[in-house]
């Protein structure tokens, strides 16, 4: 009796279980699947993401690199932001932002926004064409460690390094002489290029103790920069459409003039440079 049970519960892992997650992709729209994110019934592209990473972060040498995961805090202003990854190590701080992305990826270090083009099968089993814009990561991390930095104190002169952790499923066409575009599986390699301490262990783990004095676990707090986050966002994504839609700046409502710049054509503000707001073509 025992053996058909476990017989039972194989059959059921192995072959129901995948017949459930293959018709609910089919039969569910991109929609449904996000609703289904909102809920907490799956992980989310984003927390897929950040676990990739926390995965590859978890192979470094524990006694000398000290890592805080999705940390909180408020600026100096009172409003609350938010870091995918830190790394505290004697070498320095490695701020990472993690993007699970598909498809090419286009920006510059100067844009605002970067553009996602993507061709494939989305959940439903409709094949689709999508551009999607979304902030610079490169000046959004430089937030974050001018942030962090503010907090925890500036003039301790720790060097600060900004990593942005891609999707191995993107495909980089990014201008830029930065070299901190990496895939996740780079990470690690990437923060052990670092070898020449500037502070010892100690003074790591006291600015690591910092760091996490600093992060915020109220789950009624977290919740609420969630909310103004996600809301934030979908009314840009809206007013930038419409505005770009119509030839003008999101930022300043001047017109978009198409330039001719290093790495190519693109639109411009046409109140540059006192506005330096810039789209892709």
């Amino acid at each position: 009796m025992d053996k058909i049970f476990i017989i039972v519960i194989l059959v059921a892992f192995f072959i129901v279980g995948p017949a459930i997650v293959i018709t609910l992709s089919i039969v569910l729209s991109r929609e449904d699947w996000t609703t289904l994110w909102d809920w907490g019934w799956f992980p989310s592209p984003g927390q897929k993401g950040e676990n990739s990473v926390i995965r590859e972060l978890s192979r470094l040498n524990g006694k000398i690199y000290f890592i805080i995961n999705d940390l909180l805090f408020r600026k100096s202003n009172g409003l609350t932001i938010q870091i995918d990854h830190v790394v505290v190590s004697p070498y320095g701080v490695f701020v990472i932002e993690t993007k699970n992305i598909s498809g090419y990826i286009y920006g510059s270090e100067t844009a605002n926004q970067w553009l996602r083009r993507w061709k494939g099968y989305a959940p439903g089993g409709i094949y689709e064409e999508d551009e999607l814009s979304f902030d610079n990561p490169i000046r959004q991390n430089e937030a974050h460690i001018d942030a962090l930095s503010e907090r925890i104190g500036r003039g301790m002169q720790i060097p600060y390094y900004s990593v942005i952790a891609f999707s191995p499923e993107a495909t980089l066409k990014v201008k830029t002489s930065l070299q901190i575009l990496v895939y996740w599986s780079e990470i690690r390699d990437y923060i052990c290029r670092y070898d020449k301490p500037i502070m010892s262990v100690e003074e790591a783990q006291n600015v690591y103790a910092n760091i996490v004095a600093l992060n915020i676990t109220d789950k009624e707090v977290r919740s609420k920069h969630a909310e103004t986050a996600n809301a934030r966002k979908k009314n840009f994504e809206i007013q930038s459409t419409t505005a770009v839609s119509n030839g003008k700046c999101p930022r300043c409502g001047g017109n978009l003039v198409l330039r001719n710049g290093t790495y190519g054509s693109f639109y411009g503000c046409s109140n540059y440079p006192n506005c330096k707001y810039t789209h892709p073509v």
